[in-house]
């Protein structure tokens, strides 16, 4: 029997943040129709061209959805090792809370995993949805057995100790060209990573509900026999966001006519 979902829950329930804002959706139901297709295309339309990251960022460990709120870390590079190890690492790790990922932003720079057991160990604890990197990670064999959900470009087995060190936490970030800042929407799946502003959440969750809603349709009416050009007409799959398109072009000739003609 197919799950049902709340679409009212998926919609209005919400959680306090740790500062007293709510701000959190009802994620555990909306990992079960959001992808980053979805997303990518409903912040399309939107007019957000720019919100997806490099191909090769890809899922090292886990499966399914990685849907949470950023809590990006600002790193610098280093040449030696510290008296003190790991003291910005630790922490971002006890301020992190449930829901967050965990963002590590280094412009590429490759020169240790960002990621592993143990930090997925303590995350998976807290209900930590996931990390997400542009670089590599390690100990891949273990997370991927505990299920922890880690975003990256491959693997390596250098420590981060000695090479980076996180200098503060949830604060702004940027993973090729697009911006990470605290509270935005990740959405990580087999396909890549989609980065929803945080101004945008909303709307790109009321449209991922009508857009899975429309698809849905149109997959049982295609299984049952009906023409995939009649199933389209009749559920609307693409037309949501060619109307959309049409508007934007055509709106402002529409006002300015009308204005023409009263």
């Amino acid at each position: 029997m197919p799950c049902r979902i709340n679409i009212v829950g998926l919609r209005n329930s919400k959680s306090a943040t740790e500062n007293g804002k709510s701000m959190s959706h009802n994620l555990a139901q909306l990992r079960t129709i959001f992808t980053s297709a979805l997303a990518s295309d409903c912040l399309d339309a939107m007019g957000y061209g720019k919100q997806v990251l490099g191909e090769d960022i890809h899922m090292l460990s886990g499966e399914g959805v990685m849907l949470g709120y950023a809590f990006p870390v600002q790193i610098e590079v280093v040449d030696s090792f510290p008296e003190v190890p790991y003291v910005g690492l630790l922490k971002a790790l006890d301020a992190i809370q449930k829901d967050q990922v965990y963002v590590t932003p280094t412009a590429r720079a490759g020169k240790a995993s960002l990621w592993g057991e143990l930090l997925s160990t303590a995350c998976n604890f807290k209900g930590v949805a996931g990390s997400l990197a542009d670089g590599p990670s390690r100990d891949l064999a273990r997370t991927r057995a505990m299920g922890f959900k880690i975003f990256g470009t491959g693997s390596l087995p250098v420590d981060i100790n000695g090479r980076y060190e996180v200098v503060t936490h949830n604060v702004p970030g940027v993973i090729d060209g697009v911006p990470i800042n605290p509270g935005d929407l990740i959405v990580g799946d087999v396909d890549g990573v989609t980065i929803v502003p945080v101004a945008a959440i909303d709307e790109v969750v009321n449209r991922v509900i009508e857009k899975n809603s429309g698809e849905t349709n149109f997959r049982k009416a295609v299984k049952e026999g009906m023409a995939p050009s009649a199933a389209f007409a009749k559920f609307g799959v693409l037309q949501l966001f060619e109307f959309v398109a049409i508007e934007q072009v055509l709106g402002p000739v529409a006002e300015a006519l009308n204005k023409f003609l009263t």
